[in-house]
């Protein structure tokens, strides 16, 4: 049954906005229902979605009751998924929502179909470069067994030193676009595997595997790891005017960053800089490990790293102006945003390969870390377009958090929201709480959950560094996912832009509409037969591959 202007029960109805979150087509649907409730408890939904739980009651979404007794929460979904939900009544007290057994469902299960939307391309891609004779490609779409197929040789690959035997090939045509998909690859007696151990899992919807490592581009044979731009025990430092002090700095290389001079990264800012990397005075992040395995993986994006070490001015630098707290004083957090924006992100603009925008700009905290981050983001939209706010200490805040709830206020910014469960102060549980769903409030909601916002509970993790290393890996999937840059991949080898008649198909009509309204389909600046017999190429391939798989009869 599709949502779509349907009444669904006595008791609830899902309305559709339209909405998009990255380069996939996604709708924004309004959960909502009538329901009273007693003091502790609050009402959820959860469905056959990740975005609303997989079925998982620890991971079911509550919603906002802001119009009690209507609950309401808008989430962002992708289209074209069929999917069942339910609404749950729970008790929803510091500790209690990670009991898997704690919800009463609230009326029947509800069968919906998100928006049909196209999706070029339909398919995924991969390309690999082995010396293995004949390789194959095992591949899964959700939890069935393994497919096998056979990858075909692509063009005359390349040689790289003492390889010679070393080839490009690569499959096409597999699966469905948009949507996740595991696999490996193997020799073709099914031995020799990449990776080693495990399997890719990601997103990306055309891929270049070389040396186990997943690409959304053409990689230079030789791909360096990432690096530590600085020493540990002497990190760099500059003098900032506006705080009066010596701040010293860490910056961290995605892998490549020599052998690709001509690609620029987004950067994130973080706080507490000292605790990033290395370890501080109350642990460690570990942040390198989890960026290397999730850009390794593609499910982030290849970025620039800055941690930013604080001084005994930590809990000012950190406040915004209008808080106070007591023994501390009043905040100056603006002048540490100035800080970063008019001194420390110059410096980093005129040293490394940036991307200089807001959207590519992110900053990310913990505790009044988490504070200041979303205060970078509000009261600096133009500077900051992603945050991370882990953990926030929204007691101290209290002002600024009067100003950031307001529905009619709004940034354009994503943000990634979290916090415990568990410890002495429950990791600000209930301030949490209560910011989340101003932020998710209203008819039109300002930040769509899973859209432009994601709020994640660490079940039994309290206020610390272990706890914020465990969710940071989530916590970049949001805001450096793959598909926030175009995949080259896509645009030079299996190009969308192939669809020359835009019907949403890549098939022989479009190798007339070629020769009618030629375009630059190779990328040369030419419009000639080249590009003609590229897009011959393409059709005939995938023609053969639909006739042997069974597609076409």
């Amino acid at each position: 049954m599709n949502l779509a202007g349907k009444f669904l029960s006595p008791l609830a109805t899902a309305a559709f906005i339209s909405g998009a979150f990255a380069q996939q087509p996604r709708q924004n649907v309004v959960f909502f229902i009538n329901q009273t409730t007693n003091v502790g408890q609050s009402v959820f939904v959860l469905g056959g979605l990740p975005e609303l739980g997989n079925n998982d009651m620890r991971y079911a979404v509550k919603l906002e009751p802001s119009a009690y007794p209507t609950w309401r929460a808008t989430i962002s979904l992708p289209a074209n998924r069929s999917f069942t939900y339910r609404y749950v009544l729970r008790n929803d007290g510091a500790g209690q929502t990670s009991q898997s057994g704690n919800g009463t469902q609230i009326g029947s299960v509800i069968a919906a179909t998100t928006i049909a939307a196209p999706i070029l391309p339909t398919t995924k891609s991969i390309l690999w470069t082995t010396n293995f004779a004949n390789p194959i490609l095992w591949w899964r779409q959700g939890t069935g067994a393994f497919q096998q197929k056979p990858l075909e040789r692509y063009g005359t690959g390349r040689v790289r030193a003492g390889n010679v035997q070393e080839q490009i090939w690569f499959a096409w045509s597999i699966g469905l676009a948009a949507k996740s998909i595991e696999f490996y690859l193997t020799d073709a007696q099914g031995g020799n595997r990449s990776p080693t151990f495990g399997n890719f899992n990601t997103e990306l919807d055309a891929v270049f595997v070389q040396d186990s490592k997943l690409f959304s581009y053409m990689p230079a044979p030789s791909v360096s790891v990432s690096k530590r731009d600085y020493f540990a025990t002497s990190p760099p430092s500059m003098f900032s005017t506006n705080l009066n002090e010596t701040r010293p700095y860490r910056v961290y290389l995605p892998r490549g960053y020599a052998e690709h001079p001509t690609r620029r990264y987004p950067v994130l800012y973080m706080h507490d800089g000292q605790n990033i990397f290395e370890n501080g005075a109350f642990g460690t992040w570990n942040m390198q490990a989890p960026l290397e395995t999730l850009t390794n993986g593609g499910q982030i994006r290849e970025a620039i790293v800055v941690g930013v070490d604080n001084t005994a001015n930590r809990l000012k630098d950190y406040l915004p102006p209008g808080d106070t707290i007591s023994g501390s004083g009043a905040g100056w957090a603006d002048k540490y945003a100035r800080f970063l924006r008019d001194e420390l992100k110059p410096l980093i603009d005129a040293n490394y390969r940036t991307k200089t925008d807001a959207p590519n700009t992110l900053t990310m905290g913990s505790s009044m870390g988490g504070v200041v981050s979303l205060y970078l983001g509000w009261d600096f939209t133009n500077t900051f377009g992603k945050i991370g706010a882990m953990s926030g200490a929204w007691w101290t805040s209290t002002n600024f958090v009067a100003r950031v709830k307001p529905i009619a206020n709004f940034r354009d910014i994503r943000i990634y929201m979290d916090h415990g469960d568990s410890g002495t102060s429950s990791d600000d549980y209930t301030n949490s709480y209560n910011l989340r769903d101003a932020l998710v409030g209203g008819d039109a909601a300002r930040y769509p959950l899973e859209g432009t916002l994601r709020h994640v509970v660490g079940f039994g993790q309290q206020h610390n560094e272990a706890a914020w290393s465990a969710r940071v890996p989530g916590a970049l999937r949001f805001l450096l996912p793959p598909s926030d840059e175009p995949n080259e991949i896509l645009t030079s080898v299996f190009n969308p832009a192939y669809d020359v008649n835009g019907d949403g198909k890549i098939d022989v009509e479009d190798i007339y509409a070629q020769h009618s309204t030629p375009k630059d389909l190779n990328g040369d600046g030419l419009m000639n037969a080249a590009d003609v017999q590229r897009l011959t190429d393409f059709v005939r391939r995938n023609e053969v591959e639909e006739m042997t798989s069974g597609r076409r009869q």
